[in-house]
């Protein structure tokens, strides 16, 4: 191990205690997203201080594909009749978001002071990893990027918890009154959730660890196998490890090496996750599915904080995994194709020469 190594391994260790009695006092204190919110408030609070904190990859695997075989669990042959009938409307929301960054990439440009391929990875709603990494092949800024993407996912998870809360709280259920998953059944499942999160990495699907143990326990559940929910015990502790990796990425370097695109980007982000709130509201008035569920499928989060969101708001988790899966997969696919075909050729530096 190197020293660059053992740094990290401190730094998490430094914060993990803190972060989960941050966790569990936002949890006490009845605030939405508790263990997560928690923990990434007092984690990046560490990272504010140049505290490199990184969970470490194996534990953080496990965590996404334990989320994801929770979900999974809940997956009946009935909700998967449903899931095949939302395939169109998911496809669309997808696009939606895409459209979305597509039109806004010219305002955070100019506004920004930033080349079009920055402002446009920076809003596409992908995971913060794969649209720095494409977009660095594309000449856009990996740092605005990155940045931007850690905004929007702190935004999404911060705001609209509490939006649904004030403004649906007759919606919200936090009672979840399957049986907890005894030991045997529950051994099963996170072995064919971590196996299913495995092959998808071996796919390079996006959010594999999640999106593969989801699909492997759905399955499994599909057909009978296994029913019942997770240890709340355990989805404490996946929320508090989400919650860590989330506040890790406010780093103040790298931060305050793009305080003018930080500044323009939030509200145009804003703007993005407003105009998908009311998209979902537009859908909500010819489907049978609540309008809290509708907003959560439509969002512009990341997809693991989206799926926990859904689950601790009692909302129809399977739904807004698969409208989140759905644009993952789309975003990331297409990604390179919209840019070359849509953007390129009016891409030019607005950053003022020296």
């Amino acid at each position: 191990m190197t020293r660059n190594d053992l740094g990290i391994t401190k730094g998490f260790l430094l914060a993990l205690l803190p972060a989960a009695l941050g966790g569990s006092l936002w949890e006490a204190l009845g605030l939405p997203l508790g263990w997560l919110m928690g923990a990434a408030v007092v984690t990046g609070c560490f990272a504010m201080c140049n505290v490199e904190v990184v969970v470490p990859k194996p534990l953080y695997s496990v965590s996404l594909a334990a989320l994801g075989a929770g979900v999974g669990l809940s997956i009946t042959p009935d909700v998967a009749a449903v899931l095949l009938v939302w395939a169109p409307v998911m496809f669309v929301a997808a696009c939606l978001g895409i459209a979305a960054a597509v039109l806004m990439t010219p305002l955070l440009a100019r506004i920004g002071r930033m080349d079009r391929s920055t402002a446009f990875f920076s809003l596409l709603p992908g995971g913060v990893i794969e649209m720095a990494n494409v977009g660095e092949t594309h000449g856009a800024d990996r740092t605005i990027v990155a940045s931007l993407h850690a905004v929007r996912v702190a935004m999404v998870v911060g705001l609209l918890p509490l939006a649904l809360y004030a403004a649906f709280p007759s919606s919200i259920k936090t009672v979840n009154d399957a049986a907890t998953l005894s030991w045997s059944p529950l051994a099963l499942v996170l072995l064919v959730g971590v196996t299913g999160g495995w092959a998808a990495t071996q796919l390079g699907l996006p959010a594999a660890w999640l999106l593969g143990a989801l699909v492997a326990v759905g399955l499994l559940s599909s057909l009978g196998f296994s029913s019942g929910r997770m240890p709340a015990p355990l989805m404490a502790g996946v929320q508090v490890l989400v919650g860590v990796s989330l506040g890790a990425r406010f780093r103040r370097d790298r931060l305050s090496s793009v305080p003018r695109a930080l500044a323009v980007g939030f509200p145009v982000l804003l703007v993005i996750m407003v105009g998908m709130a009311i998209a979902a509201a537009t859908a909500s008035l010819v489907t049978p599915i609540s309008l809290p569920t509708l907003v959560l499928c439509f969002s512009i989060g990341g997809m693991a904080e989206m799926v926990l969101t859904s689950k601790v708001l009692g909302q129809n988790v399977a739904l807004v995994a698969a409208f989140q899966a759905v644009r993952a997969v789309l975003v990331n696919a297409s990604a390179g194709v919209v840019w070359r075909t849509v953007l390129s050729k009016s891409n030019t530096s607005l950053t003022p020469k020296g």
